[in-house]
């Protein structure tokens, strides 16, 4: 700071106007950088619109000084000294809004790696919701209930994370307890019936009835039906109201636990 304040004294009109062109001039160039910046990334259909303001905004930064340390080098303000004293500065800023650049790291990590996209359907440690924003601090999901879920990125960016949207397809996964008297073959087919009553059934990959456990009251099956990510919440319920269904008309009964007792 001392050789900053040194090199000031013997400052000028010829030096300040010098100063001054070489700043417009380096604006000027910085004006044109970043136009060409800007028409080159709407070209990159890769690069999300969102990441496009955070490269935007950090080139312009970035010229904007480059433009200030050429003018103060015109002034004859020593450049290592103006730099040591912004990184100073900018050390002391960097520790104060650490949270905010944490987050911020981890929107631009999220824009560029894609774990998910809009509207997609994902969980996170306890929050899950339809992504509806991405934006650079947070990203906001809307939960089944209708809730706006407002949850940082460094916390999206550094945890496990399931999308259910980015395969097209979920598996609805029931079980049934069924009585031991009921044949497995006669429960497969009334649960295939069951299903066949959906409307949005996906065959690749096929729906399954597997029998899982013998228990001491009941036979347990495990049911695995593939719908559309958008249908899966329906098209659960309409299977369970379906099964309950087919399973009264065909007299497939399904247990409880009991305990039968024999008196002799």
């Amino acid at each position: 700071m001392e050789q900053i304040l040194t090199s000031l004294e013997g400052l000028n009109f010829t030096k300040i106007a010098l100063a001054a062109v070489v700043l417009a001039v380096s604006l000027s160039i910085s004006k044109v950088i970043t136009k060409l910046a800007i028409n080159a990334l709407r070209k990159i259909n890769s690069i999300d619109a969102s990441l496009h303001t955070i490269v935007i905004t950090t080139l312009r930064c970035v010229l904007y000084f480059i433009s200030v340390v050429a003018a103060a080098g015109t002034l004859g303000i020593p450049v290592t000294s103006f730099v040591a004293l912004f990184s100073v500065v900018g050390l002391a800023v960097s520790l104060a809004v650490q949270g905010v650049l944490t987050n911020l790291a981890g929107g631009v990590i999220i824009l560029a790696s894609k774990p998910f996209t809009l509207n997609d359907f994902i969980e996170c440690e306890t929050v899950i919701g339809t992504v509806k924003d991405i934006g650079i601090l947070h990203t906001r999901l809307t939960s089944p209930d209708g809730k706006d879920i407002f949850v940082p990125n460094s916390l999206l960016q550094s945890s496990k994370l399931i999308n259910y949207s980015s395969s097209g397809f979920r598996r609805i996964e029931l079980q049934v307890n069924v009585s031991h008297e009921i044949p497995p073959e006669k429960v497969r087919q009334s649960v295939m019936q069951a299903i066949s009553r959906l409307p949005h059934v996906m065959h690749d990959p096929e729906p399954r009835v597997l029998l899982e456990t013998y228990g001491p009251h009941a036979i347990k099956y495990n049911i695995w039906v593939y719908v559309p990510g958008t249908d899966f919440l329906t098209s659960k319920y309409q299977l369970n109201e379906s099964i309950y269904e087919i399973f009264r008309e065909n007299g497939v009964s399904m247990t409880r636990p009991h305990l039968n007792v024999h008196m002799n």
